[in-house]
Protein backbone atom coordinates (compact mmCIF):
# COMPACT_ATOMS: atom_id res chain seq x y z
CA UNK A 1 0.00 0.00 0.00
CA UNK A 2 3.05 2.34 1.17
CA UNK A 3 4.49 1.65 -2.62
CA UNK A 4 1.24 2.43 -4.34
CA UNK A 5 0.98 6.02 -2.29
CA UNK A 6 4.85 6.26 -2.95
CA UNK A 7 3.77 5.86 -7.03
CA UNK A 8 1.05 7.91 -6.92
CA UNK A 9 2.60 10.96 -4.99
CA UNK A 10 5.94 10.82 -8.03
CA UNK A 11 3.09 11.18 -11.05
CA UNK A 12 1.44 14.21 -9.08
CA UNK A 13 4.81 15.76 -8.37
CA UNK A 14 5.61 15.37 -12.19
CA UNK A 15 2.21 16.46 -13.55
CA UNK A 16 2.61 19.49 -11.67
CA UNK A 17 5.67 20.23 -12.69
CA UNK A 18 6.11 19.20 -16.38
CA UNK A 19 7.18 22.64 -17.84
CA UNK A 20 9.99 21.27 -19.79
CA UNK A 21 9.53 18.31 -21.95
CA UNK A 22 12.49 16.60 -24.15
CA UNK A 23 12.17 15.40 -27.44
CA UNK A 24 15.20 13.68 -28.62
CA UNK A 25 18.14 16.21 -28.62
CA UNK A 26 15.15 19.11 -28.45
CA UNK A 27 13.99 20.73 -25.33
CA UNK A 28 10.27 21.95 -25.80
CA UNK A 29 8.33 24.57 -23.70
CA UNK A 30 5.32 23.64 -22.20
CA UNK A 31 3.37 26.81 -21.14
CA UNK A 32 0.75 26.55 -18.38
CA UNK A 33 -1.77 29.23 -17.97
CA UNK A 34 -4.62 29.13 -15.89
CA UNK A 35 -6.79 30.49 -18.75
CA UNK A 36 -6.31 29.61 -22.31
CA UNK A 37 -7.60 29.51 -25.57
CA UNK A 38 -7.28 28.07 -29.19
CA UNK A 39 -6.42 29.90 -32.72
CA UNK A 40 -8.45 27.56 -34.70
CA UNK A 41 -6.52 28.72 -37.89
CA UNK A 42 -3.32 26.95 -36.44
CA UNK A 43 -4.36 25.11 -33.23
CA UNK A 44 -1.87 27.84 -31.50
CA UNK A 45 -2.97 27.45 -27.63
CA UNK A 46 -2.86 30.87 -26.27
CA UNK A 47 -2.70 32.14 -22.03
CA UNK A 48 -4.80 34.68 -21.72
CA UNK A 49 -5.69 37.00 -18.33
CA UNK A 50 -8.72 39.22 -17.71
CA UNK A 51 -7.88 43.15 -16.85
CA UNK A 52 -10.50 45.03 -15.38
CA UNK A 53 -13.30 44.83 -18.66
CA UNK A 54 -10.69 43.17 -20.50
CA UNK A 55 -9.37 40.03 -21.95
CA UNK A 56 -5.31 40.19 -23.10
CA UNK A 57 -3.60 37.30 -24.62
CA UNK A 58 -0.68 36.48 -21.82
CA UNK A 59 1.56 36.18 -25.23
CA UNK A 60 2.86 37.29 -28.40
CA UNK A 61 1.13 36.36 -31.18
CA UNK A 62 2.52 33.92 -33.52
CA UNK A 63 -0.33 33.28 -36.35
CA UNK A 64 1.89 33.35 -39.55
CA UNK A 65 0.52 35.94 -41.98
CA UNK A 66 2.01 36.79 -45.43
CA UNK A 67 4.03 39.57 -44.52
CA UNK A 68 5.21 38.45 -40.89
CA UNK A 69 8.56 37.33 -39.92
CA UNK A 70 10.63 35.56 -37.11
CA UNK A 71 12.88 38.16 -35.15
CA UNK A 72 16.56 37.70 -37.31
CA UNK A 73 14.59 35.36 -39.24
CA UNK A 74 15.40 32.54 -37.50
CA UNK A 75 12.08 30.36 -37.03
CA UNK A 76 13.20 29.34 -33.34
CA UNK A 77 12.45 33.35 -32.69
CA UNK A 78 9.05 32.85 -33.69
CA UNK A 79 8.40 30.22 -31.38
CA UNK A 80 10.36 32.29 -28.17
CA UNK A 81 9.31 35.79 -28.82
CA UNK A 82 6.18 35.60 -31.69
CA UNK A 83 5.97 37.00 -34.85
CA UNK A 84 6.41 40.65 -35.94
CA UNK A 85 4.15 41.81 -37.80
CA UNK A 86 3.75 45.20 -40.79
CA UNK A 87 0.85 47.80 -40.31
CA UNK A 88 -1.23 46.39 -43.63
CA UNK A 89 -2.01 43.09 -41.57
CA UNK A 90 -3.42 44.09 -38.20
CA UNK A 91 -6.94 43.23 -39.65
CA UNK A 92 -6.24 39.91 -40.65
CA UNK A 93 -3.68 39.41 -37.44
CA UNK A 94 -5.88 38.24 -34.70
CA UNK A 95 -8.66 34.98 -34.28
CA UNK A 96 -12.42 35.60 -34.86
CA UNK A 97 -13.57 38.03 -31.79
CA UNK A 98 -10.68 39.20 -30.88
CA UNK A 99 -8.38 42.01 -32.31
CA UNK A 100 -5.55 44.50 -31.79
CA UNK A 101 -6.04 47.18 -29.42
CA UNK A 102 -6.07 50.75 -30.36
CA UNK A 103 -5.19 53.64 -27.86
CA UNK A 104 -7.84 53.70 -25.61
CA UNK A 105 -7.50 50.01 -24.92
CA UNK A 106 -3.81 50.67 -23.40
CA UNK A 107 -5.11 53.49 -22.08
CA UNK A 108 -7.50 51.58 -19.83
CA UNK A 109 -5.30 49.08 -19.24
CA UNK A 110 -2.62 50.85 -17.71
CA UNK A 111 -5.25 52.66 -15.67
CA UNK A 112 -5.85 49.57 -13.55
CA UNK A 113 -2.40 49.99 -11.61
CA UNK A 114 -0.85 52.55 -9.95
CA UNK A 115 1.79 55.12 -11.42
CA UNK A 116 4.34 52.75 -12.60
CA UNK A 117 1.77 51.04 -14.90
CA UNK A 118 4.40 50.13 -17.45
CA UNK A 119 6.47 48.25 -14.80
CA UNK A 120 3.02 46.34 -14.01
CA UNK A 121 2.92 45.15 -17.49
CA UNK A 122 6.89 44.09 -18.06
CA UNK A 123 7.91 40.00 -17.16
CA UNK A 124 10.72 39.34 -14.47
CA UNK A 125 12.66 37.93 -16.92
CA UNK A 126 14.17 37.60 -20.70
CA UNK A 127 15.25 41.62 -19.97
CA UNK A 128 18.83 42.53 -19.43
CA UNK A 129 17.55 44.85 -16.70
CA UNK A 130 14.37 44.13 -14.71
CA UNK A 131 14.65 46.92 -12.52
CA UNK A 132 11.52 47.48 -10.59
CA UNK A 133 10.11 44.97 -13.25
CA UNK A 134 6.90 43.80 -11.39
CA UNK A 135 4.57 42.04 -13.70
CA UNK A 136 1.89 42.60 -11.81
CA UNK A 137 -0.33 42.53 -14.92
CA UNK A 138 0.26 38.82 -15.58
CA UNK A 139 1.07 40.47 -19.35
CA UNK A 140 4.64 39.22 -19.24
CA UNK A 141 5.95 41.04 -21.61
CA UNK A 142 9.43 40.61 -22.76
CA UNK A 143 12.05 42.38 -24.39
CA UNK A 144 11.56 40.28 -27.74
CA UNK A 145 12.73 43.32 -30.40
CA UNK A 146 11.58 44.65 -32.98
CA UNK A 147 12.02 45.62 -37.12
CA UNK A 148 13.21 48.53 -38.12
CA UNK A 149 14.61 48.43 -41.75
CA UNK A 150 14.51 45.22 -44.13
CA UNK A 151 17.84 44.18 -42.13
CA UNK A 152 17.65 45.69 -39.63
CA UNK A 153 16.36 43.89 -36.27
CA UNK A 154 16.76 45.24 -32.73
CA UNK A 155 16.44 45.68 -29.15
CA UNK A 156 16.08 41.86 -28.42
CA UNK A 157 16.84 42.00 -24.28
CA UNK A 158 16.26 46.11 -24.10
CA UNK A 159 12.83 47.00 -25.76
CA UNK A 160 9.68 45.60 -27.46
CA UNK A 161 7.09 46.99 -29.61
CA UNK A 162 3.55 46.78 -30.36
CA UNK A 163 0.84 48.04 -32.56
CA UNK A 164 -2.05 50.16 -32.12
CA UNK A 165 -4.80 49.74 -34.60
CA UNK A 166 -5.29 52.83 -35.19
CA UNK A 167 -4.33 56.08 -36.82
CA UNK A 168 -3.94 59.96 -36.61
CA UNK A 169 -4.90 62.53 -39.34
CA UNK A 170 -2.56 61.97 -41.42
CA UNK A 171 -2.75 58.19 -41.57
CA UNK A 172 -0.26 57.28 -40.01
CA UNK A 173 -0.39 54.42 -37.34
CA UNK A 174 0.25 54.53 -33.68
CA UNK A 175 2.66 52.25 -31.80
CA UNK A 176 4.08 51.97 -28.66
CA UNK A 177 8.04 50.63 -28.06
CA UNK A 178 8.52 49.63 -24.17
CA UNK A 179 11.71 49.71 -22.61
CA UNK A 180 12.90 47.68 -19.60
CA UNK A 181 14.94 48.45 -16.34
CA UNK A 182 15.71 51.88 -15.82
CA UNK A 183 14.02 52.84 -19.36
CA UNK A 184 15.78 54.39 -22.57
CA UNK A 185 17.32 58.48 -22.30
CA UNK A 186 16.83 60.85 -24.99
CA UNK A 187 20.45 62.55 -25.09
CA UNK A 188 19.01 66.16 -26.34
CA UNK A 189 16.03 66.40 -23.69
CA UNK A 190 17.69 64.16 -20.85
CA UNK A 191 14.19 63.03 -20.73
CA UNK A 192 14.13 59.75 -19.69
CA UNK A 193 11.12 56.84 -19.70
CA UNK A 194 9.86 53.35 -20.05
CA UNK A 195 7.01 54.01 -22.65
CA UNK A 196 7.47 56.34 -26.19
CA UNK A 197 3.94 56.15 -27.98
CA UNK A 198 3.88 57.97 -31.37
CA UNK A 199 3.12 57.35 -35.44
CA UNK A 200 5.54 56.30 -38.09
CA UNK A 201 5.22 58.24 -41.59
CA UNK A 202 3.50 55.71 -43.85
CA UNK A 203 6.55 56.22 -46.44
CA UNK A 204 8.68 54.93 -43.64
CA UNK A 205 6.85 52.28 -42.76
CA UNK A 206 6.81 49.54 -45.16
CA UNK A 207 9.92 47.36 -43.33
CA UNK A 208 8.97 48.38 -39.72
CA UNK A 209 7.39 44.82 -38.03
CA UNK A 210 6.34 45.03 -33.95
CA UNK A 211 4.61 42.79 -32.19
CA UNK A 212 0.70 41.99 -31.33
CA UNK A 213 -1.02 41.09 -28.55
CA UNK A 214 -4.73 40.10 -29.41
CA UNK A 215 -7.35 41.33 -26.79
CA UNK A 216 -10.96 41.91 -26.70
CA UNK A 217 -13.80 43.22 -24.26
CA UNK A 218 -15.71 40.95 -21.47
CA UNK A 219 -19.00 41.84 -23.68
CA UNK A 220 -17.35 40.53 -26.70
CA UNK A 221 -17.71 36.91 -28.29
Amino acid sequence: MNKLLLIFLLCCTLCSCRTHLKSGNKTVIQKTFDKTITDLRDQQEYGIVTIGNQIWFAENLTFETPKSKCYKRKKRNCQRFGRLYPYDELDMACPKGWRVPNNQDWKRLKSNFEADSIYALLDTAQWNNVNHHTNESGLSIKGVGYQLEKNLFMGNGTGTSYWSNQINKYDEYFHIHLYGGDGIRFEKSNYTTNEVFHAHPLDDIDNRRFTIRCMCDKSDP
